[in-house]
């Protein structure tokens, strides 16, 4: 008896994830670089071009953010130590809100520029058409993340019952944040000699938030990494998927870029490189990004915007074809969510380009396998 086209794609699909789950990748590493290989060659296999655009970024946000965290710590034990020290610590934790701002709205890298920048890949494979109307990247990224105990199962459990609308996932990096702003605060008070019974209770609470958003970071970086079937080895097997589709039927009116980035994992780093390459030839083309990130843990959903500390809505563009999309009788079980972390869509999104990310959603606010040693092809829903 023939397979069905569904159980033909299941298998495609499998296959893919299985595929590149057997590369040790984490961002801007040799296991990253193979498994970029491993994508291009399967483009290739289709009858496309691909290419490896190299590009050069530090992915491990770990240590970034736990210097922001270590340096703010240290600034409020200077202003706890002494007055005269409070005033340049108030200082040096103004600057490290900034930076850290910067570096979680993808915004500006002023501490992560000081750490050294490693190789790493992207791949861009492109269905050229002459007279297309707009061109749609199509896109996931190929590397995995470390795990930690900040990412231990049980916590989306747990927050699942006290995150607003049940599922929604809260913006927990607005407490480290917070943090450092507090030290400032704090630091400031103390300067000034006129509350000092409001700015030690502050700085003392400042140092310990900080020292444990550095500890915690510190675990990450000694953690195993995720084999990352479902973040997100499953979103490049639906590029892959596409891929084969649309290069068999090629649209009339788009010309197609399928795009898989290296570096998502250590803050977007792949498709920033993309845009810094690419922006100016998009410019006018009217781009629209269609992004794939962890579909394998629950229903689709489409995602309406997202960021860690200022939230990015999508381009109104994105939004509304999708919930055109979502009525149509075939779609109708995708949700929407907004999310309070971050994707590929995020860059061009700041950049006041239409995209969008599709995803999955379960009952809890993230996956149970997310960014775990759990998350393994045996753990995908297909």
């Amino acid at each position: 008896m023939a397979s069905s086209p569904d159980t033909e794609l299941q298998a495609r699909l499998g296959a893919d994830i299985a595929g590149l789950c057997r590369f040790h990748r984490p961002s801007a590493s040799e296991g990253e670089r193979q498994a970029a290989e491993w994508v291009a060659s399967r483009l290739r296999e289709m009858g496309l071009e691909p290419e490896l655009e190299e590009f050069h970024f530090y992915p491990d946000y770990w240590n970034v953010w736990g210097s922001h965290a270590g340096l703010a710590a240290a600034a409020g034990v200077a202003a706890l130590l002494s007055r005269r020290l409070a005033r340049p610590a108030a200082g040096a934790s103004a600057l490290l809100a900034a930076s850290f701002w910067g570096d979680l709205t993808c915004g500006f890298h002023w501490l992560r520029s000081r750490f050294p920048a490693r190789q790493s890949y992207n791949v861009l494979a492109r269905l050229p058409n002459p007279s297309a109307q707009r061109v749609l990247i199509i896109s996931a990224h190929h590397d995995a993340a470390h795990s930690g105990l900040v990412f231990h199962p049980a916590i989306p459990r747990l927050m699942a019952g006290s995150s607003p609308g049940g599922g929604q996932m809260p913006a927990v990096l607005k407490l480290p944040f917070a943090a450092v702003l507090l030290v400032t605060a704090g630091a400031w008070l103390r300067s000034t000699g006129v509350a000092d019974f409001v700015a030690r209770p502050a700085l003392r609470l400042g140092v310990a938030l900080n020292g444990l958003m550095a500890a915690l970071m510190a675990d990450i970086g000694r953690s195993p990494v995720s084999p990352g079937a479902n973040d997100n080895a499953s979103g490049v097997a639906a590029v892959l998927g596409l891929a084969h589709d649309l290069s068999r039927e090629r649209p009339a009116n788009l010309e197609v870029w399928f795009l898989s980035n290296g570096c998502e994992e250590g803050i977007m780093g792949g498709m920033m490189a993309f845009l810094d390459r690419h922006y100016e030839e998009l410019a006018g083309r009217r781009p629209f990004f269609l992004n794939f990130e962890m579909l394998g843990s629950g229903e689709p959903e489409i995602r309406t915007g997202e960021g860690f500390v200022k939230f990015y809505p999508y381009h109104p563009e994105a939004v509304g074809l999708a919930a055109r999309v979502a009525r149509e009788p075939e779609f109708e079980d995708v949700g929407s969510s907004l999310s309070r972390l971050g994707t590929d869509a995020l860059i061009p999104t700041r950049r006041g380009l239409p995209a969008i990310t599709i995803a999955s959603a379960g009952d809890t606010v993230r996956p149970p396998t997310y960014h775990w040693p759990t998350d393994t092809p045996e753990n995908i829903d297909l």
